[in-house]
């Protein structure tokens, strides 16, 4: 038999057992249901990165398929409403582009317009992508290479070989290209401007959603409405009754 130095000796030697991973659940505002919210700063980080993929990661599945169709059809119709220039980043002074802050919320679908924003205004003075989408809209003064600019005068146009003087080894921009752009599209670059905005607010909410659950509705109100509920289901008795004494 084992002393009690040596039992205790030997249960000190078993290994600790791990422990148990932090589960987080949330309550469904509909029937009541527990919500496994797994890990939700990952989930909140895969929903930024792609709208849905932070639920589709918890298991809420029907919500992330629907969430995600509803933004990228809201984003993609606003693209092609701008004819894929309504999102870029542009710091400048002359031309701050607000708006890309809300689309940045739709994560790795507005990353492009940073890389192409640091690229044209880096050493190669030109985007990073070769067709120029998310590209931000060149202003007076601006200095690009020789073969952008070649580029532009090619596809654009509103671009002539006029537009650009020699300034070697670039070639320095003499327009305002954000002004062709209101002046082409009108209208509609305001409009999928607006398009682009609203699906990366959409996708904030979609955001919190997955870190912090369903929101509720307030506790006063939900208990004003159990009330109401409840007195209209006493009434509708005496009512009843009362319409029954009545002579014939």
């Amino acid at each position: 038999m084992l002393s009690r130095n040596d039992a205790l000796a030997k249960r000190k030697e078993r290994p600790a057992l791990p422990a148990p991973a932090r589960r987080i659940v949330a309550v469904s505002p509909d029937d009541g249901a527990a919500i496994d919210l797994k890990q939700p700063e990952l989930a909140a980080v895969l929903a930024w990165l792609v709208p849905g993929l932070g639920h589709l990661y918890q298991g809420r599945t029907r919500k992330g398929a629907i969430s995600m169709g509803v933004v990228m059809v809201i984003f993609l119709a606003g693209m092609w409403l701008g004819s894929g220039r309504v999102v870029y980043a542009s710091w400048r002074p002359d031309d701050t582009r607000w708006w890309f802050v809300p689309q940045a919320g739709l994560g790795v679908v507005a990353i492009p317009a940073v890389i192409q924003s640091m690229a044209i205004n880096g050493p190669s003075r030109e985007p990073f992508w070769a067709g120029g989408l998310m590209a931000p809209p060149l202003h007076d003064g601006q200095l690009v290479s020789r073969r952008y600019a070649e580029r532009l005068i090619q596809t654009d146009p509103y671009l002539e070989d006029g537009d650009f003087f020699d300034r070697p080894p670039y070639r320095q921009f003499r327009a305002d290209q954000i002004s062709m752009w209101h002046h082409e599209l009108g209208r509609f670059f305001e409009l999928g401007t607006l398009y682009t905005v609203v699906a990366g607010m959409l996708n904030l909410l979609l955001i919190y959603d997955a870190w912090a659950g369903p929101m509720h509705p307030p506790k006063d109100k939900h208990k004003k409405n159990s009330d109401e509920s409840a007195e209209e289901a006493a009434e509708a008795p005496t009512e009843a009754n009362a319409e029954s004494k009545q002579p014939d």
